[in-house]
């Protein structure tokens, strides 16, 4: 319970500096990016709005890039992410999401994001959960979530890769029966690219 309240108070927090515009994270996100920041963010494939957090919309190539120098300016406390990709709203958005929002650890950007695999029962903190203990196993960076995506870098290799490899697709089967095709794709994609895309249909 502590940690969830934490979390409302660092949501609050945000909230205020972004009514005064003197955010250091909004600031961040604006200077890194030269775009208008919006005080909020998307979920439900860009549906919904989430005002616990502040975003702006980047084309789709410079996203990557944008997030590594937002994270670089970003004050301690808050997190960076890509958000929604691509925006079912009416209309919908032009660009990919950049989101900043409060956060003590990367496992707070799924919470932000209320990223879920509702097809397969599990919630935010199961999926959360799940990408703990593959963070102590071999380090991951969460550089992007959205309502049923999740992108994720790998800081080494695993050991057991074969394992390893059999647990990604029993937490997410979309990544190769929609996806890749077979576990020695997954296996391969781990090795080299150290990379995973994870999403449910």
């Amino acid at each position: 319970m502590p940690k969830f309240r934490n979390f409302g108070l660092l949501v609050m927090a945000l909230l205020m500096a972004c009514a005064r515009g003197g955010d250091p994270a909004q600031r961040a996100l604006s200077q890194a990016t030269g775009r208008s920041v919006r005080p909020y963010c998307t979920r439900d494939f860009g549906r919904q709005h989430y005002s616990g957090a502040c975003s702006v919309l980047v084309e789709p190539e410079r996203a990557e890039g944008l997030l590594a120098k937002v994270r670089a300016q970003l004050p301690s406390g808050y997190v960076a992410f890509i958000g929604t990709v691509h925006s079912l709203a009416d209309p919908p958005a032009q660009g990919t999401e950049l989101v900043v929002a409060p956060g003590t650890s990367q496992f707070d950007i799924l919470r932000v994001a209320a990223s879920d695999a509702v097809n397969y029962d599990l919630s935010t903190e199961d999926l959360i959960r799940q990408l703990q203990t593959w963070d102590q196993q071999v380090g991951i960076d969460i550089y992007q979530a959205s309502t049923d995506s999740i992108g994720l870098r790998l800081k080494s290799v695993p050991d057991a890769l074969p394992e390893f490899a059999a647990r990604v697709y029993r937490l997410c089967p979309d990544i190769v029966d929609q996806g890749l095709g077979n576990i020695e794709a997954l296996q391969q994609q781990i090795q080299h690219q150290q990379r995973l895309d994870l999403w449910w249909d």
